[in-house]
């Protein structure tokens, strides 16, 4: 762990304005239409953005990939660094007492995430102020897998995998009045999520989430990192509405409050999930790419 964090380290030593002057460098080559990472985020913003001209299409989706890029190198900034100075990039809160609040309550909250710029700084920053339980989805290379476990296990905070006895473990802490962090925002394993609309199309998705809060009727609020004015990180943090409590509408309700985070700023958002590769339909938006 010790190799990992100084390789990371001596890594970011390299100033970040440098690092978003290359990745744009290469997009006003145009390389970065070849990107798989391009094409399905381009794919994406057709998809939920069917409004938008061409060309803001292809601009947005250009914009992303740059954020996509640097955010990664803001992870591997996180992982270098401690909870306190880690925390530092962050310039701007939005509603920072929505979690301090519920927090003093100590009657459980439910931290609900996207997948905006680096999840990991995010995660660093909740840290900072709370322990929490989380979910984690398996890194496929086992010495990374190890490294960013340790990492969110930091100052005693529990870590479960993506799995059903993960879901117990964190369903448990709920009850059990303990912060829970978890993104809701990717596409769950077959027969662990429904179809809901996102973006006015059929999705898969995870419902862990809504259902954990509707059930018990503890709070939840919809969380994010954001990129402002020049370039500068702020935390963004809103309040669930209030159909996530409703029989009728609370599992769409997430999405529609993803959504709306998702809107902030667009071009923040991770576009290169395969989001809606198990359509209803059969019929598969990503063939080719």
């Amino acid at each position: 762990v010790i190799t990992m964090k100084l390789l990371f380290y001596l890594i970011t030593l390299i100033p970040i304005s440098f690092i978003r002057s290359a990745v744009n460098f290469y997009t006003k080559l145009g390389l970065h239409r070849n990107s798989s990472v391009y094409k399905l985020t381009l794919c994406n913003i057709k998809i939920c953005f069917p409004e938008y001209k061409d060309n803001e299409k292809t601009l947005l989706a250009k914009q992303s990939f740059i954020e996509t890029i640097v955010s990664g190198f803001e992870t591997l900034q996180s992982w270098a660094r401690p909870i306190h100075i880690s925390g530092k990039k962050i310039f701007r809160i939005e509603n920072n007492y929505l979690i301090s609040h519920n927090v003093n309550k100590k009657n459980g909250l439910a931290i609900i995430a996207i997948h905006n710029r680096s999840v990991d700084m995010l995660l660093k920053w909740i840290n900072s102020r709370t322990n929490t339980t989380t979910l984690y989805k398996k890194v496929k290379i086992k010495y990374l897998d190890n490294f960013v476990r340790k990492q969110r296990q930091e100052n005693n905070n529990e870590v479960y995998e993506t799995n059903i006895h993960g879901v117990r473990k964190i369903f448990k802490a709920f009850i059990d009045n303990k912060v829970v962090c978890l993104a809701a925002d990717q596409v769950p394993k077959r027969g662990m999520g429904e179809y809901i609309k996102f973006f006015n199309t059929d999705a898969y998705t995870t419902t862990l989430a809504a259902s954990m809060v509707y059930k018990t009727k503890k709070p939840a609020v919809f969380i994010c990192i954001n990129s402002f004015e020049n370039n500068r990180l702020g935390i963004t943090i809103k309040p669930s509405n209030e159909d996530i409590y409703n029989d009728s509408e609370y599992k769409l309700s997430v999405n529609k409050s993803i959504e709306d985070l998702i809107k902030i700023n667009p071009k923040d958002y991770s576009w290169e999930y395969k989001r809606f590769r198990r359509s209803p339909s059969g019929i598969d938006p990503y063939v080719g790419i």
